[in-house]
């Protein structure tokens, strides 16, 4: 299957983009950058199938860039940021017009008629934006809106889900990450959550794998249980570990 990638060069993008070329299931991938990167090497990796399309206006999608993506049959939208680091506007736009936009010009790529997409969310989104935190707020419309899309003639062939990780755990072959990020959050609470509170750890190598199973699977709502919602669309970091066999 031809997949779409957003934000392979992040926490999470990067073990998805391991995932992908080491899946035999993806049979094309195509990674949407804002700027060039090497991609990894490995005895099990693929790279020949990958192909890094250089592209900054996330919130456009031009007929010359739509050929291009054509025939996917799926996207793992990973891009994201902390809030932290970007004014309020700067996160919306990031956070709920990019996937949006793009969600909505994908949707017509696939030659099955139905396309997947896969949006990186987050444990706190919440839909009713009644949370007192802007990233609970703000993913929380976006999986809404999300959600509501199929619902329209004009994006009918979208078959969203939501999945939200927790504390996401680094793989060893991710970039290092800024002291302060590793002394507050490696090795101050990432061991206290490991040891303590492991339903709130999403390692990346189970992560990384239900996001991939998700995009090229067949799109049909999964079945309703401990940490699946929103009519089997949305997965909670519970449902993560399960379905990643952890």
């Amino acid at each position: 299957m031809h997949i779409i990638l957003t934000g392979a060069t992040g926490t999470v993008g990067t073990a998805v983009l391991h995932h992908c070329l080491a899946s035999p299931r993806v049979t094309k991938l195509s990674i949407l950058s804002r700027r060039p990167f090497t991609l990894p090497v490995g005895d099990n990796l693929d790279c020949h199938k990958a192909n890094i399309i250089i592209h900054e206006d996330y919130s456009t999608y031009p007929d010359e860039l739509s050929k291009k993506l054509n025939g996917a049959d799926g996207c793992i939208w990973a891009q994201g940021v902390s809030q932290t680091q970007v004014k309020e506007d700067e996160y919306i736009r990031i956070t709920h017009d990019y996937p949006l936009a793009a969600a909505k010009s994908f949707s017509s790529l696939s030659d099955s008629g139905k396309f997947n997409f896969v949006y990186v969310s987050g444990e706190g989104a919440d839909p009713t934006e009644k949370t007192f935190f802007l990233f609970g707020r703000i993913k929380g419309r976006t999986e809404s809106e999300l959600l509501s899309l199929p619902s329209t003639a004009t994006w009918k062939a979208l078959r969203v889900f939501n999945v939200r990780p927790a504390y996401v755990d680094p793989p060893k072959h991710h970039r290092p990450r800024p002291l302060t990020l590793r002394l507050s959050m490696d090795y101050a609470i990432a061991p206290v959550l490991r040891q303590f509170m492991p339903s709130q750890v999403s390692p990346t190598s189970v992560l990384s794998k239900v996001l991939v199973d998700l995009a090229t699977g067949d799109g049909n709502a999964l079945q309703e249980g401990r940490g699946i919602e929103a009519g089997g669309r949305t997965l909670r970091n519970i449902a993560i570990r399960r379905l990643g066999q952890l």
